[in-house]
């Protein structure tokens, strides 16, 4: 048995930047796929995938019962108390085996009857039945990722990742080549994902000690687990609905056409999501480690120093996708799905909120105010039902503006709610200067646009948003020595001199 060591501050940000450096690379190796399959299949066929991947979102929301929320919480405070987690890595995944069966098994079964709710024909039943093997795989594997998350071992979690979407995007693009069209795109999620799952159940079964009454153990942490863990499955399953609820909203109203432009605008989105929200993964084992050893100071100081390392790397990362919108979507898709790019900037306007709420991961759940996540979970589907009307007014959108003002609702209520239970501090200093500083540099990349705009001179808005962000970082004096001292700790002397001799002094 392999036992994980508790966290400290230099295992949180080294913890991230595994996690950033898998999310880097996995997202540049599924833009350069999205690119490729945008070009290799039709809008509509971009449509049916989009419409397909309901089925391995419904097997998940259904599979899940809240034990992906629920078990980095008990995995990571048992590790903080120097105790075993054996018995509950072993009762969630022994409790998942039915519960993902079930809904899998239905589906398959009624696979036409699916196809023909999707796409308006019981011909694509084929379709749905390799999406449902997909999905039966995928929901296995949030389970063991939430293992490795709870014992603070990103780096694996980081390799599994990368190695994973290789093999996944490899194939897709070898079965296109191959004249498989997109069947076999879900081919080679079943291949990618299948690949990802075995060696997350390698790595978990490492962390398991293994002892004779330890099944035994596992049958009886089921009801607790359960009963602590019902309210974020209902909240799961109100998130989905809520990610889901405007594709159906044009899937329902309007052709595939749209639906396929909207899918591509906000997967490209996604990549500043993804982004942000694994910069703030690392917190929730130290997060939870710390409650389980009662050191409440060292989650207000987490959560201080997070919010400041967040504002300085994701608001120009969200403001810089805004002043580009137009040439990444249409270098990102296609020139068909340029007329999306207003629904990209919208969407990364918004996206500063990112910057400061994955600050706040897995606190709630934490310290054990599930009803509160449930809550949570509502309130943003009740904002986005009243500001509804502005779907027929600015059309698809209109969507991307209901999106944003419920993601800025979630932000607010959420500090709110948790500032009632822990001491919330926000380094207000250096979250105003990062916002200052990226807004300078997005207004001087739309201005340079205005005066020259070419698809080609992408790089060359970025280089250009890139300097003007590191000169207002020097002019602000954004870093200071803690700052270059905790890199050092992470990467080394050279790099922290790097940094001190151009950005600070």
């Amino acid at each position: 048995m392999e036992t994980p060591k508790t966290m400290d501050a230099s295992d949180v940000a080294s913890g991230s930047i595994y996690l950033t450096v898998q999310s880097v690379f996995t997202n540049l190796i599924g833009v350069f796929g999205i690119t490729y399959l945008a070009r290799a299949i039709t809008q509509e066929q971009m449509g049916m995938l989009t419409a397909i991947t309901l089925v391995n979102s419904f097997v998940q929301v259904m599979s899940d019962f809240g034990l992906a929320s629920s078990l980095p919480k008990f995995i990571s405070e048992l590790r903080g108390k120097g105790k075993d987690a054996s018995a509950h890595i072993l009762a969630a995944a022994i409790f998942k085996v039915p519960i993902t069966f079930l809904p899998c098994l239905l589906l398959f079964v009624f696979s036409g009857e699916v196809s023909n709710t999707l796409f308006g024909t019981a011909n694509r039943f084929d379709l749905v039945r390799l999406a449902v093997i997909d999905s039966f795989i995928l929901g296995f594997t949030p389970i063991f990722n939430s293992v490795l998350l709870g014992s603070g071992l990103m780096k694996r979690i980081a390799f599994i990742g990368v190695f994973s979407t290789t093999v996944r995007w490899s194939f897709i693009v070898l079965l296109l080549l191959s004249g498989y069209g997109f069947y076999g795109t879900v081919i080679g999620w079943i291949i990618g994902d299948l690949t990802n799952l075995l060696l997350y159940i390698a790595t978990s079964y490492r962390l398991l000690k293994r002892e004779e009454t330890l099944f035994r153990h596992s049958i009886s942490l089921i009801p607790r687990i359960l009963k602590f863990s019902w309210p974020l499955f209902v909240s799961v399953i109100v998130s989905f609905l809520y990610t889901w609820y405007d594709k159906a909203i044009i899937l329902a109203f309007l052709p595939l056409t749209d639906l396929g432009i909207y899918d591509v605008s906000y997967k490209a989105f996604t990549v500043l999501v993804t982004l942000a929200t694994t910069l703030g993964s690392a917190l929730y084992p130290f997060y939870g480690m710390a409650h389980g050893k009662k050191d409440e100071e060292a989650i207000v100081s987490g959560i201080k120093k997070a919010t400041r390392y967040l504002a300085i790397i994701v608001f120009p990362l969200a403001l810089g996708l805004f002043s580009t919108a137009k040439p990444v979507i249409t270098l990102f898709a296609g020139q068909q799905y340029q007329s999306g790019w207003f629904i990209l900037a919208t969407l990364a306007a918004f996206g500063i909120v990112y910057g400061l709420l994955p600050a706040f991961t897995g606190l709630l759940v934490i310290y054990e105010k599930t009803k509160t996540v449930l809550l949570l979970s509502l309130v943003p589907v009740a904002s986005s039902l009243c500001f509804l009307p502005l779907l027929w007014i600015l059309g698809l959108n209109g969507l991307a503006v209901i999106r944003g003002v419920s993601l800025l609702f979630t932000f607010l209520l959420t500090v709110y709610f948790l500032s009632k239970i822990v001491k919330v501090e926000i380094d207000k200093e250096a979250v105003l200067k990062a916002l200052a500083s990226s807004a300078i540099m997005a207004t001087t990349v739309l201005i340079i646009q205005q005066v020259y705009y070419r698809l080609l001179l992408f790089p060359v808005y970025v280089a250009i948003g890139g300097v003007t962000y590191f000169i207002c970082i020097r002019i602000f004096k954004v870093l200071n020595e803690s700052d270059v001292s905790l890199i050092e700790k992470i990467v080394g002397k050279r790099i922290a001199t790097i940094v001190r001799k151009t950005l600070i002094t």
